[in-house]
């Protein structure tokens, strides 16, 4: 049968007998979750089922150099000195410059001012500019946040100016630091910390986390530890953003987080949750990274994240309904863009996709806050990492997006002699060069692909999580599958292949009939299920009632006035033969 998006399915391996036998209190298709995820030990299990916030969480002082920041931060506010925030243009970067704006002024009492650069004019990371700026409002001590660990010039730029500076940050890091830095990051070499996929957010909340903890003393009065936990919509935002993995204490932030996001009383999410088309008591990790993260992004993008920044700190409805909908606009903004820069992107590398294994497609006047976006759906079409540049006339700056088996930010670190700047994760990078220096860093990155991906690594796959007759679909098996949300990057919503259904009913739905809509059954109809397979719609010419498919999908809850439907919700379909 034929996969109609060209994928080749994967399903996960069965559990063996002796796996399934150690959790007994299980049925065998939650153990095949389980054994899917790692979670083999009765501990594993405990720890994600049951998530406690108040026994889960690592000691923030297990971060290197967690002690001295605490340190620092306590001189600063004995000595009233002020301080300077300098945060990323991103979700999780203006989560991250929130937060820290919130410690300074509600807990400690100091007075703070907020950097958060321009995308285009500035960059990335910690730039001698913005030094300037805070110099000249006399702070005395720069914090950073989601960024910093690429800029050690910087840094000490800083101390010339007499600024003493902590990073806080969480990508990987480019420079070994000596004693006289403080840099807070669980992936610094050399770090105990046993969770190494904190987002930028998650890292400040560790040290909002330990100052409140260990330094009761400077803290404002009325200030404990519940000004901690109501951080943590902050938290649940920047971390779903930064795509960072739903597992681990990332887990419990998420999980309570969302408790404390149905219910902030910022204003200014309120006003998001209404132009996102969000209902605040039905907030998950779908509605946070599919209709909030974009909105919050879309300002650093294409205009400038200080709008996102004014919605989270704004006091008042009527300011917090105008951020939201400049961002509203400015989120469909970058979507007309996106898509006109994808397609230009696209009918540039199409003919590279059989000969190389990593792809680079640049051009002027490309936006920057959209070519990682514009990267990320090409590598997701295409199924090899990919780059993006904006060409200038002396400088290129781009982002790249990258598939499992290939480190993109271990690959563009080996280039470093060639780079202005660059940062990032293993699978998401950017990164800035010389015009002339492009072609020598593409052809290096080409040698390294070589090496390291192998032709079967190209094949785009669909991993699933287990095989599902469709008499099995039902309520039952919905309501275990709540108990695996969170859902995020790591742990997934369950995916699940329904074989040999029969189509009875087919048709395209919704703008431009962009969605598919079916009904299938079993051979004899004696069960139905609805389908709806979101930007699927371009298949429905394919399908004819009566046509035998296997569908992968996920489980799903559809309310339409009041009333709940059992649906799959499918991301491919494999077309089989007709019934007789």
């Amino acid at each position: 049968m034929t996969s109609l998006s060209g994928k080749k399915w994967r399903v996960a391996d069965r559990a063996p007998r002796s796996f399934v036998s150690k959790f007994p209190e299980f049925d065998v298709r939650t153990s095949q979750l389980l054994y899917n995820r790692g979670l083999d030990t009765q501990e594993k299990v405990d720890e994600f089922f049951n998530p406690d916030y108040s026994q889960d969480l690592f000691d923030p002082f297990l971060l290197k150099d967690m002690d001295r920041a605490v340190e620092r931060i306590e001189q600063a506010v004995k000595k009233k000195e002020r301080v300077g925030i300098f945060g990323d243009y991103d979700a999780d970067g203006v989560t991250s410059s929130v937060l820290l704006m919130e410690l300074f002024r509600d807990a400690l009492g100091l007075t703070g001012q907020v950097y958060i650069p321009d995308r285009v004019s500035e960059g990335y990371g910690l730039n001698n500019k913005a030094i300037d700026w805070l110099a000249d409002k006399k702070v005395d001590l720069i914090v950073t946040c989601d960024c910093g660990v690429s800029n050690k010039k910087e840094i000490d730029y800083a101390r010339k100016k007499g600024i003493d500076v902590i990073v806080t940050d969480h990508h990987h890091v480019a420079h070994k630091f000596s004693r006289q830095y403080i840099v807070v990051d669980s992936k610094r070499e050399g770090d105990k910390y046993p969770f190494k996929e904190l987002a930028g957010v998650g890292i400040v909340f560790k040290l909002v986390q330990a100052i409140i903890k260990s330094k009761p003393d400077i803290l404002r009065p009325g200030v404990d530890e519940r000004f901690v936990k109501r951080a943590l919509d902050l938290v649940t935002i920047g971390t779903i953003a930064d795509c960072s993995p739903i597992i681990s204490e990332n887990r419990t932030l998420v999980k309570y987080g969302l408790d404390i996001l149905r219910d902030s009383e910022r204003v200014g999410l309120r006003a998001l949750f209404e132009v996102a088309g969000v209902e605040r008591d039905k907030v998950d990790t779908e509605a946070v990274g599919f209709f909030l993260a974009p909105r919050i992004n879309a300002a650093g993008r294409l205009d400038h994240a200080n709008v996102a920044f004014k919605l989270f700190t704004t006091q008042t409805m009527a300011e917090a309904q105008n951020y939201a909908q400049q961002l509203q606009q400015t989120n469909y903004q970058r979507q007309r863009v996106t898509d006109k820069i994808f397609r230009a992107a696209r009918t540039q590398i199409k003919d590279d996709v059989a000969k190389n294994k990593i792809l680079l497609a640049k051009g002027q006047d490309w936006p920057l806050g959209v070519v990682g976006i514009v990267a990320g759906k090409l590598t997701e079409e295409f199924f090899r990492p990919t780059l993006v540049l904006e060409e200038g006339e002396k400088q290129c700056t781009g982002s790249g997006r990258s598939i499992e088996q290939f480190n993109l930010i271990e690959a563009i670190f080996s280039c470093k002699d060639i780079l202005l700047e660059f940062g990032g994760h293993k699978m998401a990078a950017g990164f800035g060069l010389k015009k002339e220096n492009v072609d020598e860093f593409y052809q290096r990155l080409q040698r390294l692909a070589e090496e390291q991906i192998k032709d079967e690594d190209l094949v785009p796959t669909l991993a699933l999580d287990a095989e599902l007759d469709i008499k099995k679909v039902d309520w039952d098996l919905y309501n275990s599958l709540l108990r695996f949300q969170p859902f995020g990057a790591d742990n997934r919503q369950p995916l699940f292949v329904v074989p040999s259904v029969y189509i009875r009913d087919v048709r395209a739905i919704g703008k431009q009939g962009s969605h598919l809509k079916m009904k299938v059954g079993d051979e004899k109809d004696t069960i139905s299920r609805d389908v709806i397979g979101f930007r699927l719609g371009k298949y429905a010419a394919d399908l004819n009632i009566g046509d035998k498919i296997d569908l992968a999908g996920q489980i799903d809850c559809n309310v339409w006035n009041g009333t709940k439907t059992l649906q799959l919700k499918v991301e491919d379909i494999r077309v089989g033969d007709k019934q007789n």
